[in-house]
């Protein structure tokens, strides 16, 4: 029998391409998850590549419908108002009620917080990603500890949860550049996209939960 024709766009092409690796047998697993059950979120504290020019992009759609004034930039600080990962908890959410957002500082590591968040999961989403780099600097040495410091703590939640005996899936959700290798063998890490916003966030809720709309 032939395979069902995919249809279009970067989530079906991410199914595609996850579906035929060992990420799929976790992913399988979280989207089975009981109505009841607890998906925990860890996403790092930082401002990840390609958020402030999504919303930016936003507010100034906002600034030409809301008035015919001419546009004038927004201030990163007026941007961040929030966490930039608030979006993709509350994207989750509308898909499963029990989603637990909880930050991590990557130079600060696992800690007692995340450890008792993690013992009443049923399922985990760990976010690593690049994060923005300001105009004129170069990434450098920072940018790998950075990511570095990111892995880590991946690797802690995925040992963490071995050593528990616990049959949880777990999941680390990437973006940034696809050369990341895996650094600890008992996760599965899927890159997600180069960039971090409102498309990229759909994309992932259309993934993690089988959309294919």
């Amino acid at each position: 029998m032939a395979s069902p024709p995919l249809a279009k766009g970067k989530a079906s092409s991410l199914m595609a391409e996850f579906e035929a690796s060992s990420s799929h047998r976790s992913l399988a697993k979280l989207r089975d998850l009981d109505p009841t059950a607890i998906l925990l979120l860890f996403t790092p504290v930082m401002v990840p590549a390609g958020y402030l020019k999504d919303q930016q992009r936003a507010s100034d759609e906002d600034a030409q419908v809301d008035s015919k004034a001419p546009i004038s930039s927004v201030s990163r600080a007026a941007l961040l108002t929030t966490d930039p990962f608030e979006m993709l908890g509350i994207a989750l959410s509308k898909q499963h009620s029990r989603v637990r957002h909880v930050p991590y500082v990557p130079s600060v590591g696992f800690t007692d917080t995340h450890d008792h968040f993690l013992e009443n999961a049923h399922a985990v989403l760990v976010v690593s990603c690049e994060p923005t780099i300001s105009a004129g600097a170069s990434p450098g040495a920072d940018l790998e500890v950075t990511l570095a410091k990111q892995a880590e703590f991946v690797g802690c939640v995925a040992t963490e949860l071995e050593e528990s005996g616990r049959q949880v899936p777990m999941v680390n959700l990437s973006f940034g550049g696809d050369e990341w290798e895996n650094q600890v063998p008992t996760y599965s890490r899927i890159w997600v996209g180069e960039k971090y916003d409102a498309e990229s966030v759909v994309n992932v809720v259309k993934l993690v939960f089988d959309r294919r709309d």
